[in-house]
C-alpha cells in the first residue's frame, strides 16, 4: 500500500512537471478543472505500475496494461478537459507524443530498477563468500 502511494505520488509530479513545460512552450492557461484533470491523470499513471509486482504476469503483458491504461486515462481526461481537438491529425499527434513521453518515462525507470538489482545482487554475493 505504502509503495502505491508513493509512486501514484510520484506521477503526479511527472505529470506536474511535463505540463509545466507544455505550459512553457505552447503558452497554455489553465483553469481548477486542468490542474485537477492533470493530477488525475498523474495518479493513474503512478497508480498503474502496480502491475509490475504481479510475478506471474510477463513483462510485455505488464508494459501493454500499463500504457494501455495510462492512454485510456489520458484521452478520458483530455476530452473532459477540451485539451486535445477531435481530428485525426490532432488525436494522432497526441498518441505519438503520449507514445514517447511514456517510453522515454518507462526506459528510464526500467534503468534505475535494473542498476539497483544489480547493486542487490553484488551484495548478496559478497555476503555469500
Amino acid at each position: 500500500m505504502k509503495k502505491i502511494l508513493k509512486t501514484t505520488l510520484m506521477g503526479i509530479g511527472i505529470s506536474s512537471s511535463i505540463m509545466l513545460m507544455f505550459i512553457v512552450i505552447y503558452d497554455i492557461h489553465m483553469g481548477f478543472q486542468d490542474v485537477f484533470g492533470v493530477y488525475l491523470f498523474g495518479a493513474i499513471c503512478g497508480f498503474l505500475p502496480f502491475v509490475y509486482d504481479i510475478e506471474r504476469i510477463p513483462l510485455p503483458v505488464k508494459l501493454l496494461i500499463h500504457f494501455g491504461g495510462s492512454i485510456f486515462g489520458f484521452f478520458i481526461i483530455s476530452s473532459i478537459n477540451h485539451w486535445v481537438p477531435f481530428k485525426s491529425e490532432a488525436l494522432i499527434g497526441a498518441l505519438v507524443i503520449f507514445t514517447l513521453i511514456f517510453l522515454i518515462i518507462w526506459v528510464i525507470f526500467f534503468i534505475i530498477v535494473m542498476q539497483q538489482s544489480k547493486k542487490i545482487n553484488t551484495k548478496l554475493k559478497s555476503t555469500q563468500k
